[in-house]
């Protein structure tokens, strides 16, 4: 994965959702690399021993690291006291959520959101806010698909304008990075197609 050295986020935090494994560890660990100090979540206890490694490795490029179990779909679950005592403000955060229908219903959701939150919240408190939209993405969880939705799956990948394949976490890692950094001070409201122009 390309190092963006230019790319500087020392002093800032970032919450990584499902950040034990996938696209999720990738952003996590590149945000470390940058400078950031990142809240690595996780959900399920078996999940527990990946988002320690994520942190590890985060902590092993010296920034600092907190591991948090919490349902992000359930607010009340979030211990929102284990990170901002410990970090401060958050400067980027990304969320991800699984399973096809709710998925795309989701997706969908998270563009509008964006775009009223880069209102709400631009002027008033200096936030940007910005979706990534990457599509499929070579992961654990993409192989362990079903079979036949792989199958299915395979003539839209290989008619990816890009390139005939599935993106990999490095294609979508440092796109995040860059979102969290102060030179996209001026990017807000928008959603990234990162995804080879497979949707376009």
């Amino acid at each position: 994965m390309p190092d963006f050295t230019g790319l500087e986020l020392t002093g800032k935090a970032a919450i990584v959702t499902g950040a034990s494994r996938g696209l999720g560890a990738g952003i996590a660990i590149l945000l470390g690399k940058q400078g950031a100090n990142v809240v690595v979540n996780y959900v399920s206890d078996g999940s527990r021993e990946r988002a320690e490694k994520v942190a590890q490795e985060i902590e092993a490029n010296g920034t600092k690291a907190i591991v948090v179990q919490a349902d992000v779909s359930q607010t009340a679950e979030i211990p929102k006291s284990s990170f901002t005592s410990k970090f401060g403000s958050v400067e980027g955060a990304r969320l991800g959520v699984a399973g096809q229908t709710v998925y795309a219903a989701t997706k969908a959701a998270d563009e509008a959101l964006v775009r009223v939150w880069a209102k709400e919240l631009g002027q008033s408190h200096g936030i940007t806010v910005n979706c990534v939209n990457p599509g499929p993405i070579a992961t654990d969880q993409w192989f362990q698909s079903d079979e036949q939705f792989l199958k299915d799956m395979q003539p839209l990948i290989d008619s990816t304008p890009a390139a005939a394949r599935v993106g990999e976490v490095s294609d979508i890692a440092p796109l995040v990075a860059f979102l969290c950094t102060d030179d996209a001070k001026w990017t807000t409201g928008s959603v990234l197609s990162a995804n080879g122009g497979l949707y376009n």
